[in-house]
């Protein structure tokens, strides 16, 4: 007796899958099964045999085990803890393969997200360092354009020569001639380099364009969204004017415009260089207003002798018998491109005023209703 409850509480095999019956079995199930089984492995069938030989003798003590009422129930709560803890175990194996699983998870995406982040970095450092380079190239040739005219206009005053050299070409710096815009970079149809020079030269040539891709926090999204900032150099500042005064009407007429947004000046303001909306233009004017009068020209600011300061002079352009020449604006802006701005800045406010009007006549209209 004290072997088979040390069988039953020690023994390492199933004796119900053994005998091919359910926990639930008979005495008399459990019985028929054994004599089935049994045949099948008698020594004096199986001859030496020796696992057949160990087979009988398992199926032997475990029918002896389950034939005996108090001995099962032994059996049965020394299987059951057996299971439980076979359970308990595979439990605990697959959460442990979970937690490493995750470890090593983290692990990857600590190392992509290192990368990840020196790439933005690296973007983010080229795309200020051009942004650096324009500012300082911009500065540069402010500086020698304002010293070369300064020297022209005091050559010019002191040698009151009836005739005056063509003024230089004026070019204003790559900074004045750049916008910036930003856009979706995971956007359906987000545009590469070539789609925005394409798209954008619908305002003028376009000299080159910078792009750059980081994540930027979005107001009202919970995680950082990736965006592509885009660096438009044009050859005129007139083409640059259109394109930021014009993106708002395009934007509510096209949807292939809408993937933008952020259009502005790359230097975060209008160009000091550009003539202020209010500012009046004889041609702008009459263009606008014909019944306006002509607006005069304003003097031109030279050095004179050392110790009398700046002081206000006629332009030679305006002597009698003497060719007027285009006078170049403050920040190298040509009176060309000046007009230009200025016609289409008086354009502008033409076609605001219109909208006003019609709007007044609306509100009187269904006031009067």
């Amino acid at each position: 007796m004290d072997d088979l409850k040390e069988h039953a509480l020690n023994s390492s095999h199933d004796f119900y899958e053994l005998l091919g019956i359910s926990p639930a079995a008979a005495e008399a199930e459990i019985r028929r099964a054994y004599r089935k089984t049994a045949l099948k492995y008698h020594p004096d069938k199986v001859g030496n045999d020796t696992a057949a030989l160990e087979k009988f003798h398992l199926l032997q003590i475990a029918y002896d085990v389950l034939s005996d009422d108090g001995v099962r129930q032994l059996y049965n709560n020394a299987r059951r803890a057996r299971e439980e803890k076979k359970e308990r175990d595979q439990a605990y194996e697959g959460r442990r393969k979970n937690l490493k699983d995750e470890l090593e998870r983290r692990e990857r995406e600590g190392v992509a997200g290192l990368k990840r982040k020196r790439e933005e970095d690296q973007e983010e450092e080229a795309f200020q360092r051009e942004l650096r380079r324009l500012a300082a190239d911009g500065a540069r040739r402010r500086k020698e354009r304002e010293e070369m005219l300064r020297r022209e206009a005091q050559e010019e005053y002191e040698q009151s020569q009836p005739s005056t050299p063509a003024a230089p070409r004026n070019v204003p710096e790559e900074i004045d001639r750049t916008i910036k815009l930003r856009y979706p970079a995971d956007a359906s149809k987000a545009p590469n380099k070539a789609d925005l020079s394409q798209k954008w030269s619908k305002f003028g040539k376009i000299q080159d364009v910078v792009l750059t891709t980081k994540k930027v926090k979005v107001e009202g999204e919970k995680h950082r969204k990736e965006y592509t900032t885009a660096l438009i150099v044009y050859e005129s500042i007139v083409s640059a004017h259109s394109a930021v005064t014009d993106f708002p009407q395009l934007a509510l007429q096209d949807d292939d415009w809408r993937i933008f947004d952020h259009v502005n000046w790359a230097a975060g303001k209008e160009p000091d260089c550009i003539p202020k909306a209010r500012a009046p233009v004889a041609t702008a004017l009459q263009a606008d207003s014909p019944h306006r009068a002509p607006v005069t020209p304003s003097m031109d600011r030279v050095r004179s002798t050392p110790g009398e300061g700046l002081r206000k002079v006629p332009s030679f352009g305006s002597f009698k018998g003497t060719p007027k020449l285009a006078q170049p604006t403050s920040g190298g802006l040509s009176m060309e491109d000046a007009t230009k701005i200025r016609l289409k800045n008086a354009e502008r406010r033409r076609l605001a005023e219109k909208l006003r009007k019609e709007e007044e006549d609306e509100e009187g209209k269904a006031a009067k209703e």
